[in-house]
């Protein structure tokens, strides 16, 4: 309760100097999306390094600039707070990164014979998953997911199937995926 007054004298105060208690939101949604957008953040990264709601940073991300809703001033402060990772030394957090060179290593996996089933529980993710990587339904994935992929995309190019214990028509069948694969994305339909 003690919190909730010293805020409200807060606004009173910031009130009778002028200064408005919510602002339009237009530059922290901007903020918002340039973290985003340059592969640093995720809406949840940015909502915990801000302390401001998941939903408020999603629902500032999805809006047009123009149709921006006012905010409070302490919400826009918090997330023009957060800096732009690298910029400012902090570390790169998990956000969403594009998938592009993922894509590619799964495919390339695929193409020598490691099944999906396999990658999926050595990356610690859903065969769906990782189908949708590969086949390029994902355009933007999380950065240790993608970290995960190219660790694991080195560590298996140098191996073969059968040393990890994969049965031979397995890793067949997953060749035989890849080149279907790879045809319907030269010839589609």
């Amino acid at each position: 309760m003690a919190a909730a007054r010293r805020d409200r004298a807060r606004r009173t105060r910031e009130l009778q100097a002028g200064r408005p208690a919510r602002i339009p939101a237009a530059e922290a949604a901007a903020h918002a999306v340039r973290l985003r957008d340059a592969g640093l953040l995720s809406a949840n990264d940015i909502a915990a390094l801000s302390g401001v709601s998941v939903t408020l940073v999603r629902r500032l991300l999805r809006l047009p600039v123009g149709r921006q809703p006012q905010v409070h001033r302490t919400t826009a402060e918090a997330i023009l707070g957060v800096p732009l990772a690298g910029v400012s030394g902090r570390r790169r957090h998990g956000g969403l990164i594009p998938s592009h060179a993922s894509a590619v290593c799964l495919q390339e996996l695929a193409g020598r014979g490691w099944p999906t089933g396999f990658l999926a529980a050595r990356l610690g993710t859903s065969t769906q998953t990782v189908a949708a990587i590969r086949a390029r339904k994902r355009p933007r994935i999380t950065l240790s997911l993608d970290r995960a992929i190219q660790r694991c995309h080195g560590e298996l190019t140098t191996g073969t199937p059968a040393e990890y214990g994969i049965a031979a028509h397995r890793s067949s069948r997953a060749r035989a995926a890849a080149r279907q694969r790879a045809q319907h994305l030269v010839h589609p339909g």
